[in-house]
């Protein structure tokens, strides 16, 4: 990572109104941060094993844990393809996660700064527009 790299914050800006989506929003910064200080700092290998698989592992519980508000509030049934391209976009996510996850475990060498540069990036992004839309959907019932 660049010396000047800086870790990803939380701030009210990335706050959908729903408790649980912003309590794991917030443990999957705290979870990515911790991964990029043990790339950047070139932890050893089983620790960014650990992380990553870590990381990832929350990630899907998080998506899990949307994918099921969105199925119990029925947004399916109000906007179809709102719900589809949010689950698309976690199935993305976690295609791209599981190929670092891979490349990590067979002993590969990455681009962290490029792995982290493209997490740290989705991450905000989905929060503050597909997770922020979901969180409007979510507090309108």
């Amino acid at each position: 990572m660049p010396e000047n790299f800086k870790p990803l914050q939380w701030t009210d800006e990335l706050a959908t109104g729903v408790d649980v989506i912003d309590k794991q929003h917030k443990m999957l910064i705290n979870i990515l941060n911790d991964a990029n200080r043990c790339f950047r700092d070139r932890g050893d290998r089983e620790l960014q094993k650990k992380v990553i698989d870590d990381l990832l592992s929350y990630t899907v519980y998080h998506f899990d844990t949307e994918e099921e508000l969105m199925e119990t509030s029925g947004l399916g049934d109000i906007s179809p393809d709102d719900e589809l391209k949010h689950i698309h976009e976690h199935r993305a996510f976690t295609g791209k996660a599981r190929e670092y996850q891979s490349a990590v475990h067979d002993g590969n060498s990455i681009d962290y700064e490029s792995v982290f540069s493209f997490l740290n990036g989705w991450l905000v992004n989905h929060v503050m527009g597909t997770d922020k839309k979901l969180g409007a959907f979510l507090n309108s019932k």
